[in-house]
């Protein structure tokens, strides 16, 4: 078996030079993945989240009576800041991956094992917050729009049920074309990233 056999990782991770790889594979983690897929990953959740726009776009018109102006492409409704506050956790959780990978890459070989991790310990409070607490909240800001699709009688039982009309405007106006078109640049941006950092781990 050589260093780098792709089909055996755990053993490639304790026969390499990299303390980083032998501590990853010993810590227990749930996320188990490397950065670049992590990467990878959220990139799809920021492009679910880009899918409000067309979501509403093409609601009949007894839905988009419910937002205000008649327009929910251009409405900033309640539900859409749990989207909101979403990707702000994706952008943020891929910056400090990214900054891990960067921060590995460059300055490995001189960190102590405590660096490395500290370096492990943010990579592993990153990729929960990112890949669970964020993605969790696109899901629910997803499905509340896909409502909009399910038959009025079914959203209007949705927003007279709420306790407070989660399609009705806020106080911060942000559009969902604006919200959509911001997350599908971002996609294409972390996957981008995603992906050259795999490239150059081969």
């Amino acid at each position: 078996m050589t260093p780098a056999d792709p089909n055996d990782p755990i053993t490639d991770a304790f026969l390499s030079d990299s303390t980083y790889e032998r501590l990853r594979v010993e810590r227990y983690t749930l996320i188990r993945r490397r950065i670049p897929q992590k990467l990878v990953y959220q990139s799809g959740l920021l492009f679910l989240l880009a899918l409000v726009a067309p979501i509403v776009a093409t609601y009949p018109s007894s839905v988009r009576a419910a937002f205000p102006g008649g327009d929910p492409l251009w409405s900033s409704p309640l539900v859409l800041w749990v989207g909101v506050y979403a990707g702000g956790i994706e952008l943020g959780t891929a910056t400090c991956l990214i900054a891990v990978a960067i921060v590995r890459r460059r300055y490995e070989r001189h960190l102590s094992e405590s660096q490395v991790h500290a370096l492990l310990n943010v990579e592993d409070v990153a990729s929960m917050f990112g890949l669970a607490t964020g993605g969790f909240a696109i899901l629910i800001t997803v499905g509340f729009f896909l409502l909009g699709h399910a038959g009025p009688e079914t959203f209007y039982s949705v927003v007279d049920s709420a306790p407070r009309n989660p399609y009705g405007p806020t106080g911060v106006s942000i559009p969902v074309i604006a919200v959509g078109i911001a997350a599908a640049a971002s996609s294409s941006v972390v996957y981008s990233i995603g992906r050259y950092l795999s490239a150059s781990e081969n």
